[in-house]
């Protein structure tokens, strides 16, 4: 499995401290960031030990997003000056890749192939 950064890199992406869901294994078996960036408000969990991603995402009290997708084996933050990315991959053929954007705006996006 591929996590490709630290949480150092995590945290700058979600501009958040998240709160560790248990310290005891560390991090990387579950942290939760939750932030509000103007009318949104976004809660992730990234838990690569665990190969599970989770997301949820409110623009005012409409919820937009809720996704709790396992069997991540590759993490990848891919930031410029133009926009933040995380990009996951899954373990099943056919599933592709996910990705969440937070900058300039939140978006998502799912890709599969036919297998």
């Amino acid at each position: 499995m591929d996590t490709g950064q630290d949480l150092i890199d995590y945290l700058v992406f979600f501009e958040v401290e998240p709160e560790v869901l248990s310290p005891e294994v560390g991090w990387y078996y579950g942290a939760k960031f939750a932030s509000v960036r103007g009318n949104d408000r976004i809660v992730a969990v990234i838990a690569p030990g665990d190969a599970e991603f989770s997301f949820r995402w409110w623009q005012g009290e409409i919820l937009r997003a809720d996704l709790n997708l396992k069997g991540v084996v590759e993490w990848r933050l891919e930031c410029d000056t133009k926009k933040e990315v995380l990009r996951l991959k899954f373990e099943q053929a056919g599933i592709g890749h996910f990705a969440l954007q937070l900058k300039p705006e939140i978006c998502t996006s799912w890709v599969t192939t036919w297998t």
